[in-house]
């Protein structure tokens, strides 16, 4: 093939632009007649007067379109120009762990491409932050890349890289997050971290839950004798009971109480240590209660799975007592409770990962807390969702284990009489319903404030009320307004919280008062006289202790039918005329005797056989 003059100069123009194989190509082709400006493979269809390509090569190209507009497509024409647009190779070596004081230790990464490098960065982020610090790397040759983690990346907040390089078309790759095992020093990990929820140290004389926040190399727990005071427990959710721990485990919460007069800072005195890598962290819970913390050195967020309570956190500032929060710090402790033995709770060091937002869905929630002097209690919490049932289920919390005193909000689920929960989330089959409720005092001095913190979710015509039952008092706007006992809670102070439309609520209200006395009271025998059963019907205004005994006229004790801790309202007892042992009685005057938070009164009976 011969190539006109005027020909051979367009000719020379593309071959500048087509690389050599193509060019090789081209030699062997026949009958080509060019006639264009410029043809470029590195860029979109250009304007020409013509092109015509025939042959071998140019068989499989075809020119679409009218006008000065071509397009050029197939087999070898796209095979470059895939060449062209790929991005780089990178073959990363990064360092599983890293030493503390160890020397030369690199990251490297080996790039290729066929336009050539531009450049290769290490893109760091450390432990907490969202900001990105870019390490320009060191070529050691054509394809080899290298920067040194130097002293100060190796920090117990730990960090995460990637690499990326740029080749000479600016074509961009980026490999997946790295992050080591970052050794730390003796006395590197402390409480006095910026991060950390006990920056000033535990105080003394109140119960705190703390974690280590990475991984000790000597982690036991020296042994100590003392039932309280300087001394670590666990709780074991299998045995419900307190345990002393032989070790500290990452992940794990543990009780924390001493009697020294200042703050006890925790820090890693007599062993070094190693930062987790910056990855998602999977603790597998127990049924029940379990005590978790988070294993990094800097806030982070946490996954749970179906059916796993959010994290309940103990004590703020100088007042003890529970609250619930959605942020895990490092040096605290927290509880979460499992519904199986399959629950999973997934620590997050970045927002970049995934976190499954805690809400209610087709359903309402309120949360309520009791504030008193000395203690507290958030975890209450009431309301309706899809998927709940009306009796205990999943979505409702056990109370909380705690050593110490506190102030609590104790829900009966199911009117079986046991205040075992913090929470009773319902069905949403039903609207209207009634929660029955204790608040047990603790010791607290008072006044003690009962307040809807927080509500979302709740129809428009929905209503709430409270009746303070010991005092007959009623609060028939609870959303609005609180709830303020004055003086300390022998014992339990009692709640009635109703929700519903407001023709409920009112009928509701006048319902529950009338089963609530006024005073306490101890009814007259019936029959009387008897032989041998008799009946006496009781009232009580509160909750709380109540016996009623049995006496002949010499004073002395025949029978004690109540012995136990009882719910206020209306109530009976019967006397089958036995003694303590089983035996009849005889013929003649008996006396029985109410007693009741200081109350007591007594009645005549007689029996004839």
């Amino acid at each position: 093939m011969r190539l006109k003059g005027n020909e051979i100069s367009y000719f020379n123009r593309v071959r500048t632009l087509i690389t050599v194989p193509i060019i090789l190509c081209i030699l062997t082709a026949q009958d080509y007649k060019v006639i264009t400006q410029q043809v470029s493979l590195s860029q979109s269809p250009m304007t020409s007067d013509s092109l015509v390509l025939k042959g071998s090569l140019g068989k499989n190209f075809v020119h679409t379109g009218n006008g000065d507009t071509l397009t050029l497509k197939g087999g070898l024409w796209n095979i470059a120009s895939g060449l062209y647009s790929s991005p780089p190779t990178i073959q990363a070596s990064f360092p599983d762990t890293v030493e503390r004081r160890a020397k030369d230790v690199y990251a490297q990464a080996v790039v290729t491409d066929i336009n050539g490098i531009k450049g290769t960065e290490l893109h760091v982020q450390f432990g907490g932050s969202q900001d990105v610090i870019i390490l320009p790397m060191e070529a050691l040759d054509d394809s080899t890349y290298r920067v040194s983690i130097s002293d100060s990346l190796r920090t117990v907040l730990n960090f995460r890289a990637h690499f990326v390089s740029e080749d000479g078309m600016e074509n961009i790759s980026t490999t997946a997050f790295n992050s080591p095992y970052m050794g730390f020093d003796v006395e590197e990990l402390t409480m006095q971290d910026t991060f950390s929820y006990y920056p000033d140290g535990i105080r003394s004389e109140s119960w705190r839950m703390f974690s280590f926040p990475g991984e000790l190399n000597m982690n036991q727990v020296e042994r100590s004798e003392l039932e309280d005071g300087h001394v670590f427990y666990d709780w074991d959710p299998n045995n419900n009971t307190w345990i002393k721990p032989d070790t500290l485990k990452t992940g794990k919460g543990y009780w924390f109480k001493h009697r020294y007069k200042d703050p006890v800072l925790f820090k890693n005195k007599d062993s070094t240590g190693y930062a987790v890598p910056l990855e998602d962290y999977t603790i597998q819970l127990d049924k029940g209660c379990n005590m978790v913390g988070s294993p990094f050195s800097f806030p982070v967020q946490a996954e749970y799975s179906e059916g796993v309570s959010r994290p309940h956190r103990y004590g703020s500032g100088n007042k003890e007592g529970w609250a619930d929060t959605t942020v895990f710090e490092p040096w605290a402790g927290y509880a979460v409770e499992s519904p199986t033995d399959n629950g999973t709770i997934t620590f997050k060091p970045f927002s970049d990962s995934s976190i499954v937002a805690r809400s209610v869905q087709d359903g309402w929630r309120m949360e309520i807390d009791v504030i008193g002097a000395e203690y507290f209690d958030r975890t209450g919490t009431i309301g309706r969702m899809n998927g709940a049932d009306e009796n205990i289920d999943p979505y409702d919390v056990s109370l909380l284990p705690s050593p110490g005193n506190s102030l609590r909000l104790l829900m009966d689920i199911g009117s079986s009489g046991t205040y075992a929960h913090s929470s009773d989330i319902r069905s949403t089959d039903e609207f209207n319903g009634v929660w029955n409720m204790q608040i047990q005092g603790n010791d607290d001095p008072g006044p003690i404030r009962l307040t809807a913190s927080s509500m979302s979710g709740t129809p428009t015509d929905l209503r709430f009320a409270i009746i303070d039952v010991p005092n007959r008092e009623v609060i028939s706007n609870f959303s609005q307004q609180d709830l303020t006992i004055e003086g300390r809670i022998d014992h339990v102070h009692d709640i009635i919280l109703i929700a519903g439309d407001e023709s409920y609520l009112l009928q509701m209200i006048d319902d529950l008062l009338a089963d609530i006395p006024e005073q306490y009271s101890l009814g007259q025998n019936y029959p009387n006289p008897f032989n041998p059963v008799t009946k006496m019907d009781f009232a009580l205004p509160r909750t709380g202790d109540v016996s009623i005994v049995i006496y002949n006229l010499m004073g002395q004790q025949i029978r004690t039918l109540v012995s136990e801790n009882m719910e206020y309202g209306f109530h009976t007892v019967t006397w089958n005329g036995l003694d303590q042992l089983g035996r009849p009685v005889s013929s003649g005057v008996y006396f029985s005797e109410l007693r009741a938070r200081g109350f007591r009164q007594t009645k005549k009976m007689l029996m004839i056989k």
